[in-house]
Protein backbone atom coordinates (compact mmCIF):
# COMPACT_ATOMS: atom_id res chain seq x y z
CA UNK A 1 0.00 0.00 0.00
CA UNK A 2 1.23 3.58 -0.83
CA UNK A 3 2.63 5.73 1.81
CA UNK A 4 -0.92 7.68 3.11
CA UNK A 5 1.31 10.74 3.06
CA UNK A 6 1.70 10.64 -0.32
CA UNK A 7 -1.93 11.37 -0.99
CA UNK A 8 -1.61 14.63 1.16
CA UNK A 9 1.60 15.83 -0.01
CA UNK A 10 0.06 18.27 -2.83
CA UNK A 11 -3.30 18.77 -1.32
CA UNK A 12 -3.63 18.29 2.65
CA UNK A 13 -7.14 18.84 3.07
CA UNK A 14 -9.81 15.85 3.49
CA UNK A 15 -13.49 16.91 3.02
CA UNK A 16 -15.63 15.89 5.47
CA UNK A 17 -19.14 15.04 3.97
CA UNK A 18 -22.46 15.62 5.79
CA UNK A 19 -24.76 15.09 2.62
CA UNK A 20 -25.38 14.41 -0.84
CA UNK A 21 -25.09 18.59 -1.83
CA UNK A 22 -21.06 18.48 -0.12
CA UNK A 23 -20.20 14.99 -1.64
CA UNK A 24 -21.11 16.48 -5.32
CA UNK A 25 -19.12 19.59 -4.32
CA UNK A 26 -16.38 17.79 -3.16
CA UNK A 27 -16.05 15.84 -6.27
CA UNK A 28 -14.96 18.73 -8.46
CA UNK A 29 -12.97 19.85 -5.73
CA UNK A 30 -9.07 19.39 -5.59
CA UNK A 31 -9.14 17.24 -2.11
CA UNK A 32 -7.75 13.78 -2.53
CA UNK A 33 -10.01 11.99 0.35
CA UNK A 34 -13.55 12.36 1.58
CA UNK A 35 -14.46 11.13 5.20
CA UNK A 36 -18.50 10.45 4.71
CA UNK A 37 -20.15 11.09 7.46
CA UNK A 38 -23.88 10.22 6.42
CA UNK A 39 -25.48 7.72 4.64
CA UNK A 40 -26.49 3.84 4.48
CA UNK A 41 -25.51 0.56 3.07
CA UNK A 42 -27.71 1.24 -0.13
CA UNK A 43 -25.80 5.20 -1.26
CA UNK A 44 -22.39 3.63 -0.40
CA UNK A 45 -22.11 1.46 -4.15
CA UNK A 46 -22.87 4.64 -5.83
CA UNK A 47 -20.65 6.92 -3.78
CA UNK A 48 -17.46 4.48 -4.28
CA UNK A 49 -18.60 4.50 -8.07
CA UNK A 50 -18.16 8.04 -8.03
CA UNK A 51 -15.41 8.90 -6.02
CA UNK A 52 -13.45 6.14 -8.43
CA UNK A 53 -14.34 8.05 -11.55
CA UNK A 54 -12.64 11.52 -9.91
CA UNK A 55 -9.97 9.33 -8.08
CA UNK A 56 -10.69 10.24 -5.18
CA UNK A 57 -9.81 8.09 -1.56
CA UNK A 58 -13.20 7.07 0.57
CA UNK A 59 -13.38 6.75 4.41
CA UNK A 60 -16.52 5.84 5.88
CA UNK A 61 -17.25 6.98 9.49
CA UNK A 62 -18.03 3.75 11.10
CA UNK A 63 -20.03 5.68 13.71
CA UNK A 64 -21.97 7.64 11.47
CA UNK A 65 -22.77 4.67 8.71
CA UNK A 66 -26.22 2.82 8.76
CA UNK A 67 -27.07 -0.53 7.91
CA UNK A 68 -23.47 -1.35 8.34
CA UNK A 69 -22.26 -3.66 11.69
CA UNK A 70 -19.59 -2.27 13.55
CA UNK A 71 -18.28 -5.73 13.75
CA UNK A 72 -15.87 -8.04 11.70
CA UNK A 73 -18.32 -8.77 9.74
CA UNK A 74 -19.47 -5.54 8.46
CA UNK A 75 -15.90 -4.29 8.27
CA UNK A 76 -15.30 -7.52 5.91
CA UNK A 77 -18.63 -6.55 3.88
CA UNK A 78 -17.16 -3.39 3.14
CA UNK A 79 -13.28 -4.61 1.93
CA UNK A 80 -15.20 -7.72 -0.04
CA UNK A 81 -17.56 -5.58 -1.80
CA UNK A 82 -15.27 -2.59 -2.15
CA UNK A 83 -17.12 -0.61 -1.07
CA UNK A 84 -14.57 2.50 0.85
CA UNK A 85 -10.75 2.43 1.01
CA UNK A 86 -10.61 2.74 4.42
CA UNK A 87 -12.75 3.21 7.80
CA UNK A 88 -12.81 6.62 10.60
CA UNK A 89 -13.89 5.15 14.05
CA UNK A 90 -13.64 5.65 17.55
CA UNK A 91 -14.12 1.77 17.90
CA UNK A 92 -10.31 0.70 18.58
CA UNK A 93 -11.64 -3.19 17.87
CA UNK A 94 -12.55 -1.95 14.50
CA UNK A 95 -9.07 -0.79 13.61
CA UNK A 96 -7.10 -4.56 13.31
CA UNK A 97 -10.13 -5.82 12.28
CA UNK A 98 -9.87 -3.07 8.98
CA UNK A 99 -5.82 -3.46 8.60
CA UNK A 100 -6.53 -7.25 8.38
CA UNK A 101 -8.97 -6.52 5.71
CA UNK A 102 -6.37 -4.30 3.87
CA UNK A 103 -8.34 -1.31 4.34
CA UNK A 104 -6.41 1.81 5.64
CA UNK A 105 -7.46 2.25 9.03
CA UNK A 106 -7.89 5.66 10.69
CA UNK A 107 -8.56 6.27 14.64
CA UNK A 108 -10.49 9.24 15.94
CA UNK A 109 -9.59 10.57 19.30
CA UNK A 110 -10.95 13.04 21.04
CA UNK A 111 -8.17 14.70 23.43
CA UNK A 112 -10.80 16.48 25.95
CA UNK A 113 -8.12 16.45 28.74
CA UNK A 114 -4.76 14.61 29.77
CA UNK A 115 -6.58 11.26 30.70
CA UNK A 116 -7.73 11.21 26.72
CA UNK A 117 -4.09 11.88 25.75
CA UNK A 118 -3.11 8.99 27.84
CA UNK A 119 -5.86 6.63 26.80
CA UNK A 120 -5.41 7.50 23.20
CA UNK A 121 -1.63 6.88 23.19
CA UNK A 122 -2.43 3.58 24.02
CA UNK A 123 -4.97 2.70 21.75
CA UNK A 124 -2.56 3.36 19.10
CA UNK A 125 0.09 1.69 20.63
CA UNK A 126 -1.98 -1.22 20.99
CA UNK A 127 -3.80 -0.92 17.22
CA UNK A 128 -1.79 0.77 15.07
CA UNK A 129 -3.72 2.63 12.82
CA UNK A 130 -2.63 3.81 9.88
CA UNK A 131 -3.13 7.16 10.89
CA UNK A 132 -4.62 9.10 13.83
CA UNK A 133 -7.45 11.97 13.58
CA UNK A 134 -7.40 14.44 15.97
CA UNK A 135 -10.31 16.32 17.67
CA UNK A 136 -10.38 18.98 18.08
CA UNK A 137 -8.29 19.68 15.70
CA UNK A 138 -6.29 22.80 17.23
CA UNK A 139 -5.05 19.68 19.95
CA UNK A 140 -3.28 17.91 17.39
CA UNK A 141 -0.05 20.30 17.57
CA UNK A 142 -0.24 19.21 21.89
CA UNK A 143 -0.49 15.51 20.15
CA UNK A 144 2.74 15.51 18.03
CA UNK A 145 4.81 17.29 20.46
CA UNK A 146 3.96 14.97 23.61
CA UNK A 147 3.06 11.51 22.11
CA UNK A 148 4.06 11.45 18.33
CA UNK A 149 7.67 10.93 18.43
CA UNK A 150 7.10 7.29 20.25
CA UNK A 151 4.09 6.24 17.78
CA UNK A 152 5.34 7.51 14.34
CA UNK A 153 1.51 7.47 12.80
CA UNK A 154 0.77 10.21 10.83
CA UNK A 155 -1.76 12.95 12.67
CA UNK A 156 -5.16 14.61 11.09
CA UNK A 157 -6.59 17.31 12.58
CA UNK A 158 -10.18 17.57 12.49
CA UNK A 159 -12.90 19.99 14.21
CA UNK A 160 -13.12 23.46 14.80
CA UNK A 161 -10.88 24.29 11.91
CA UNK A 162 -11.96 27.39 10.07
CA UNK A 163 -9.49 28.91 7.75
CA UNK A 164 -7.05 28.70 5.46
CA UNK A 165 -3.75 30.28 7.95
CA UNK A 166 -5.51 27.36 10.91
CA UNK A 167 -4.54 24.71 8.39
CA UNK A 168 -1.22 26.74 7.30
CA UNK A 169 -0.50 26.60 10.88
CA UNK A 170 -1.29 22.97 11.42
CA UNK A 171 0.52 21.62 8.55
CA UNK A 172 4.07 23.98 9.75
CA UNK A 173 3.45 21.97 13.22
CA UNK A 174 3.68 18.21 12.45
CA UNK A 175 0.25 17.67 10.74
CA UNK A 176 -0.09 15.71 7.38
CA UNK A 177 -3.87 16.68 6.65
CA UNK A 178 -7.08 18.37 7.86
CA UNK A 179 -10.18 17.33 7.86
CA UNK A 180 -13.02 20.24 7.58
CA UNK A 181 -16.77 20.09 6.46
CA UNK A 182 -16.32 23.67 5.24
CA UNK A 183 -16.48 23.31 1.66
CA UNK A 184 -14.31 26.72 0.98
CA UNK A 185 -11.14 25.46 2.15
CA UNK A 186 -11.46 21.86 -0.25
Amino acid sequence: MQDLRDYFREHPIIASIRNDSDFKYALNSKTAALFILYGDIFNLPLIMKKCKEYNKLVFLHMDLIKGIGRDREGIMYLAKKELCNGIVTTKNNLISIAKKEELIAIQRLFLLDSAALKSGEQLIKNNTPDAVEILPGIAAPYFIEHIYKELLCPVIAGGLISNKSEIEELLRKGVMAVSTSIKELW
